[in-house]
């Protein structure tokens, strides 16, 4: 019996890992023209917009309060105007800066409100401030789509306009005559609150303590079927940059569910073995500020690292909630106007205490090299993965000194973790391709058995809906999976050949996530990495986690 309450222990928490925690470069739905950093204003709002105040702490009080809406619309009025005018560049390469600028300035304000919003999670004051700063983005990347579209269709001046494109087969909607900009902010609310109002009947739903889950689970799946009523099954990873296919992830998804599911069961026989492990379910240790245990260690990495490690604390640019009222995830998310990164932790106060900061520090860290604004930021997830979950694996090599006693069962753990990771993300892939492929026949019924018809044998006693990124981010929770099986390309690297390691991370760590020229395959063989997604490489992984477990038990 222990043994399999120590078994619902590790998936609970791992399911939350996995489900909470990522790198908030942008989010939500339709949002992959918001990211990252870059730009500085160069009209009215050159105010000290550092974000910084004296003692180096990041401020966290709006920007301004004037409409930002109007200020956007004045940029992209005074853009189209002058595409009027001949022997224009100089002027019109200004436009583009400013509203590039205008993106990030807008994403800025709504991570601003979202750090007071996430520690007060119920406050509906902030739910609803933070609703209008987030619609107030959506306009914005729509009213610059507008502008760059019609700067993209004139002659002259195509050629300013050609990279700012993001989706040429939108040029032609976005061009109509009789489409204006009233119309486009018109359509771009109503769009944004159907989403929002989805989103907020979910979660009324799902945290619902009066409802059986039974009767969750079917509201949760009608809902479901209507968010993916807006996607197309061929078209349904262009969002995220992805170099593979939904199909491919199927296939891939049987050999996993072949190789690695005993090899999960032989970790976790390993973990129960270990005379440590009751102690880690019970009584795990904790650290007061995890961030700072990780700047110890950092400069034992790297002079990078550690200066990323320094300034995350000096400047504490991390939030670590703690209660019942607190959005209960994890993220990383940038701060582009000030050209910083923030970290927002939910202590579960179980073993993760100091593994999710980690998680969070690779995404963290590598922010430091990617400087591609926000507006223009693709969103190639399994890149941005890979930079966190192989930072996990980099960090074990101080778990001894780390957890003493605890060490090698917290090596276990972790590498338990990433091939949960690795399972439940291919296995919620093909379940959220399934489902859209056959959405038009499916009826909430067939979402329920289809969920409980993949993971039953796996992870028994979930429902979908406790998988809150297939509801805010359609297509997003497979890159847990690709990545985690990039992550253990380094693992046994950070086991038997350190430094090996440390190469590899700082290669793809420095590999941008957000451009567009970047895909997964691509950027990690570049980095040093192997071709993760071929079955072969699935079964050697099989192996070399028996062996693992194999030389841990002798």
């Amino acid at each position: 019996m222990i043994k399999y309450r120590i078994l619902a222990f590790l998936t609970a928490a791992a399911m939350i890992l996995s489900a909470a925690s990522c790198s908030l470069r942008g989010y939500g739905d339709d949002s992959s023209k918001t990211r990252t950093e870059d730009s500085d204003d160069n009209n009215e709002n050159d105010n000290d917009d550092s974000g910084i105040d004296e003692q180096g702490r990041y401020d966290f009080s709006p920007v301004k309060n004037s409409d930002e809406i109007a200020e956007v619309r004045e940029h992209v009025e005074k853009l189209l105007d002058d595409l009027k005018d001949d022997d224009n560049e100089d002027e019109l390469k200004d436009d583009i800066s400013v509203l590039l600028d205008d993106m990030d300035i807008n994403y800025e304000e709504t991570t601003k409100l979202m750090i007071p919003y996430y520690l007060d999670w119920n406050n509906e004051t902030l739910e609803s401030q933070y609703d209008d700063v987030t619609e107030n983005m959506y306009i914005t990347a729509e009213l610059i789509t507008y502008a760059f579209c019609r700067g993209y269709a004139n002659e002259q001046y195509s050629h300013l306009f050609k990279d700012l494109i993001l989706d040429e087969e939108a040029v032609e909607t976005y061009t109509e005559p009789a489409f204006t900009l009233k119309h486009l902010e018109g359509y771009t609310r109503v769009n944004y609150n159907l989403i929002d109002a989805n989103l907020d009947e979910y979660y009324d739903i799902a945290y619902d303590e009066d409802m059986d889950e039974d009767e969750k689970a079917l509201k949760c799946a009608e809902i479901y079927l209507e968010l993916l009523a807006k996607y197309d099954a061929e078209t349904f990873y262009d969002a995220f940059n992805r170099d593979y296919t939904p199909k491919e992830i199927i296939e891939l998804s049987k050999v996993i569910r072949e190789e690695l599911i005993p090899a999960s069961e032989a970790l976790l026989d390993a973990f129960y073995e270990n005379s440590e492990s009751r102690k880690i379910d019970r009584k795990p240790m904790q650290f007061d500020d995890p961030f700072k245990v990780i700047q110890e260690y950092a400069p034992r990495l790297s002079p990078e690292i550690a200066d990323a490690a320094d300034t995350i604390v000096e400047n504490e640019l991390y939030t670590i909630a703690d209660g019942d009222d607190c959005y209960d995830g994890s993220f990383t998310v940038s701060m582009p106007k000030s050209k910083k990164s923030i970290v927002y932790i939910y202590n579960n106060n179980d073993y993760n205490n100091l593994l999710t900061p980690v998680h969070e520090f690779g995404h963290y860290y590598a922010s430091f090299y990617d400087d591609t604004p926000s507006y223009l930021a693709a969103s190639n997830l399994d890149i941005a993965e890979t930079q966190s979950q192989s930072f996990e694996f980099l960090f074990t090599q101080f778990y001894d000194e780390i957890y003493e006693e605890q060490a090698e069962a917290m090596k276990i753990i972790k590498t338990y973790d990433m091939l949960y990771a690795v399972i439940s993300g291919f296995f919620i892939g093909e379940f959220e391709y399934t489902v859209l492929a056959n959405r038009e026949n499916y009826t909430p019924e067939d979402v329920v058995k289809l969920w409980h018809d993949l993971m039953d044998d796996y992870i028994p006693d979930t429902e979908f809906y406790f998988v809150n990124h297939l509801f805010e981010s359609p297509g997003y929770y497979i890159s847990y999976g690709v990545s985690a099986l990039a992550a253990f390309d380094i693992w046994e690297d950070c086991i038997y050949n350190t430094d090996e390691a440390l190469k590899k991370y700082e290669k793809i760590a420095r590999t941008s996530c957000d451009e567009r020229d970047n895909n997964f395959r691509s950027a990690i063989k570049e980095a040093g990495f192997s071709d993760v997604l071929n079955k072969e490489y699935i079964k050697v992984l099989a192996q070399e986690i028996y062996d693992y477990t194999e030389d841990i038990s002798e």
